[in-house]
């Protein structure tokens, strides 16, 4: 699954944490040193799936020691989908339906206009 920032997320990492606001709900997030180096991989798109990432920070933290690269795996992956679930992040499936609901709304602009009356009509004296 690959994910993307969600467009109403405002960041800024300094001082190694990322600090969010997300401007649907209107709240503020400070994500640690870990957390914020997951949120760097999601924004540098490369690779931005959950695979991937956890990859990195396999290969980062626990490439000699298996039985510790099986929970950096589960943690990145449920980390991951923690912040989808709170809608910082979105996913393939969220970013498909979020382009789906702009075409349905233009679609209902469109029949909109093409029933709206062109100009002022009233009852006939």
């Amino acid at each position: 699954m690959r994910y993307r920032i969600a467009p109403d997320v405002v960041w800024m990492a300094d001082d190694g944490e990322v600090r969010l606001y997300d401007g649907h709900s209107g709240e503020f997030q400070t994500l640690n040193s870990t957390g914020a180096e997951l949120w760097i991989l999601v924004s540098e798109g490369n690779p931005a799936d959950a695979a991937g990432i956890a990859s990195q920070m396999v290969r980062r933290y626990a490439v000699e020691d298996t039985g510790q690269a099986a929970v950096v795996m589960r943690d990145v992956h449920e980390f991951l989908d923690t912040l989808a679930g709170q809608g910082l992040l979105l996913t393939d499936a969220a970013a498909a339906a979020d382009a789906t609901d702009a075409t349905d709304m233009a679609d209902m602009a469109d029949v909109t206009d093409d029933v709206a009356p062109s100009g002022a009509a009233g009852p006939s004296a």
